[in-house]
């Protein structure tokens, strides 16, 4: 059977076949690497220009942590020629370095920061059945700091109950181990949550190089402590582990169903990422903090942590990408016009529309406004085009070769996106068979409910033959009833089993999909959606079969 991987490669090397058949010279790219976090985003936008775009366009964008996004646009190891076209990371490129990239004319001279996006990262956990949200786990940055630094090693420790004293209920045993996932390799996660905890919370933390950066001194591997690498490692750090804590971006994690921990803020309200965005809380988070007023500046000394505000998010981060002021290091002229439209896309409020779906919050008007002049003022050879964009139908410059045009689409693109009406369609017809089923498992009850009260009705008869005197049944009608109940109830069985099945095979094609997607090919919600809908139509499909067959014989037999 081809893989999900095989046959989405299948499709694309169908498309760009067909685009090089149609006579063109020259394949144009642009290649970027960092953060994992806003990755998702990117490649959708990145997607976008590729299939609105004239020319042969090919963007990629690699998801390696922040650490190796500064490093590869640093390329400190290669006479301080980047390795990528631009970096991204959910930090801002530290001082020295900064410094490093500044004193190097001949690569570019003066880098830019573009703060384009604001994003939540937040604590997750696994204890079994404790709820998300209100009435579920709640900590302050010093109960995380003695976690982390593991002097609370138990969930029932008088300090985790202190605060949330239902807890204990829920938890299987009494010193109830607490794992500990953390990042490895370098991560702007890991450098937002450890600066955190040392600003909100100095005594159980100390701002030293053991306890804040994208990479610390944990406490070493194993015995509950697990090492994780990339944003899909901690989630199947914690998902797989029950009893654990790790830290992750909050849309990453809510979109992976992890339960999250409230946090207490600068101002004392607990309260989650959730809730959080939906009170303007995460984007409060730069209201309250001061920034360089040009771009070319260093923001090394920028953070987003610890704020004011009664709804603030108390860890919020911003997403950069590294450019350099001059990009004719770039040897095509078109590449670099390319990079330029790219930049443009991140401050467009309808592109930028389709990276909330993963918690973003777009950066502040006056942000933007100074990224906007800062890319007009990217130095390009001489020749380098302009790339525009075109959003409604302007005859004749929209068919300019460097016009990205919502009007442009690919066949691959309108292929995937006519499967949306499908999906949800298939989506609600999946949500009334399931009201079916759960109306065939109540029918299914009354009617188990109804043969054992005729069983016992004939057990107060005679077994010998013929009829029982209270209810005129024989015993072969009565043997019948006892089988059609057995039959009840393994349909009833079978109903609960396919639900964990669903779920069971759902997740398992889901990561193997994931993998795929941590290997370089884009998976997206639309593709998740597919993958789910097909299972549960296909399971409910077998259970509706099985409910109609057992419930017309149990109407059948008992007259109904």
């Amino acid at each position: 059977m081809m893989s999900f991987r095989g046959a989405f490669a299948a499709t694309l090397l169908v498309a760009l076949t067909s685009t090089f058949v149609q006579g063109q010279d020259e394949l144009f790219g642009l290649h970027g690497s960092g953060t994992t976090n806003p990755s998702k985003c990117f490649w959708i936008l990145m997607n976008q220009i590729e299939d609105r775009s004239r020319l042969p366009l090919k963007l990629s964008y690699r998801a390696v942590g922040s650490s190796t996004g500064v490093k590869e646009f640093a390329g400190a190891d290669n006479a301080y020629a980047p390795y990528n076209d631009f970096g991204a990371g959910d930090i801002p490129v530290p001082q020295d370095v900064y410094d490093s990239i500044n004193a190097d004319a001949d690569n570019g001279g003066e880098m830019l920061h573009f703060p384009f996006a604001l994003g939540a990262i937040s604590i997750f956990h696994s204890i079994p059945g404790v709820p998300s949200g209100k009435g579920g786990l709640n900590m302050t940055s010093c109960l995380i700091a003695k976690i982390f630094d593991r002097r609370i090693i138990h969930w029932d420790h008088e300090d985790i109950l202190a605060v949330n004293p239902s807890l204990k209920d829920y938890l299987p045993s009494d010193d109830y181990p607490i794992n500990l996932a953390h990042r490895v390799k370098g991560s702007s996660s890991t450098a937002s949550v450890t600066k955190y905890l040392t600003v909100s919370c100095p005594d159980e933390w100390p701002d030293d190089t053991d306890h804040v950066g994208s990479t610390i001194s944990w406490p070493p591997a194993g015995d509950h402590v697990f090492e994780c690498e990339g944003s899909g490692g901690m989630t199947t750090c914690i998902r797989d582990n029950e009893g654990t804590i790790g830290y992750i971006d909050s849309g990453h994690g809510h979109s992976e169903n992890l339960v999250e921990i409230e946090l207490e803020n600068a101002d004392g309200t607990v309260l989650s990422s959730k809730e959080a965005a939906d009170a303007n809380g995460i984007a409060s988070a730069a209201d309250n903090t001061a920034l360089p007023s040009e771009l070319t500046a260093s923001f090394a000394s920028v953070d987003f942590l610890n704020k004011g505000g009664e709804f603030t998010w108390p860890i919020v981060a911003m997403t950069y990408v590294y450019v350099r002021q001059d990009i004719t290091h770039i040897d095509s002229p078109v590449e670099q016009g390319l990079l330029k439209a790219w930049l443009r896309t991140l401050y467009d409020e309808d592109s930028f529309a389709d990276c909330t779906q993963f918690g973003f919050t777009a950066a502040p008007p006056s942000i933007q406004t100074k990224a906007l002049t800062a890319i007009d003022n990217i130095v390009t050879s001489a020749g380098a085009p302009e790339f525009t964009f075109e959003k409604s139908t302007d005859a004749g410059k929209g068919q300019g070769p460097y016009v990205i045009s919502v009007k442009r689409r690919s066949g691959t693109e309108y292929q995937l996106s006519t499967l949306e009406g499908a999906i949800t369609d298939t989506q609600n017809s999946g949500a009334t068979l399931m009201t079916s089923v759960e109306d065939l498992q109540e029918e299914v009850s009354a009617l188990t409910t109804k043969v054992t009260a005729l069983e016992e009705n004939a057990g107060n008869g005679n077994d010998s033959g013929g009829s029982t005197p209270s209810t005129g049944m024989s015993v072969a009608e009565r043997n019948e009833l006892n089988q059609l109940k057995n039959e009840l109830e393994l349909l009833n069985q079978e109903i609960k089993a396919v639900g964990v099945e669903v779920e069971s095979m759902s997740g398992s094609l889901l990561n193997a999909a994931k993998t795929d997607d941590e290997e370089g090919n884009e998976f997206t919600d639309k593709h998740e959606s597919q993958l789910q809908a097909a299972l549960v139509m296909s399971a409910i499909a077998i259970v509706l079969w099985g409910a109609a067959v057992v419930g017309l014989l149990a109407k059948r037999v008992l007259g109904l």
